[in-house]
């Protein structure tokens, strides 16, 4: 069994950002979740805003690694509106059951980190052995990497909890 698998769900780049970094220091895999449609521009904005607040669940391309093959799985989105991103929600939907343990970590300009985190942990019926939560701000600075991310990453580690 591998032991970590990071995956995340980025419009914009922001939250990529932040997975890339705590699967290297991790040296976990990585999985991005993938749209089948696009979110550019103020429609695709618009358009992620209601489907965070009404919980929708958007079509989104195959992942290919499998999220039960792993001890720990990482989810990371970013905040939308107090929410989860929906394409996130739609890849937990999709692998309900399949999480041995999770971890949980968002991203956000303003706040609802700790909502958002507490409905990823609902959706999937586990409680994160680890949980970041981090404003744009302390990404553009560079703050998270030493402050958070080690932290992070060793309570990921089978053992820790």
């Amino acid at each position: 069994m591998k032991t970590c698998l990071v995956v995340f769900y980025s419009r914009t780049g922001i939250t990529r950002e932040v997975a890339t970094e705590i699967a290297k220091a991790g040296g976990c895999d990585l999985e991005e979740v993938h749209d089948v449609k696009t979110r550019s521009g103020w429609l695709g904005y618009a358009c992620s805003l209601y489907e965070a607040v009404t919980a929708k669940l958007p079509k989104i391309k195959t992942t290919s690694l499998d999220p039960a093959e792993y001890q720990t799985v990482v989810l990371g989105t970013p905040v939308w509106a107090g929410n989860m991103s929906s394409p996130m929600r739609s890849y937990i939907a999709q692998n309900n059951g399949r999480f041995k343990r999770i971890a949980t970590f968002c991203t956000m300009g303003g706040s609802g980190g700790d909502k958002a985190l507490e409905n990823v942990a609902a959706l999937c019926d586990a409680r994160p052995v680890a949980k970041l939560v981090l404003t744009d701000k302390q990404i553009e600075n560079k703050q998270y990497l030493e402050q958070h991310v080690a932290a992070f990453v060793k309570a990921l580690m089978p053992g820790s909890t």
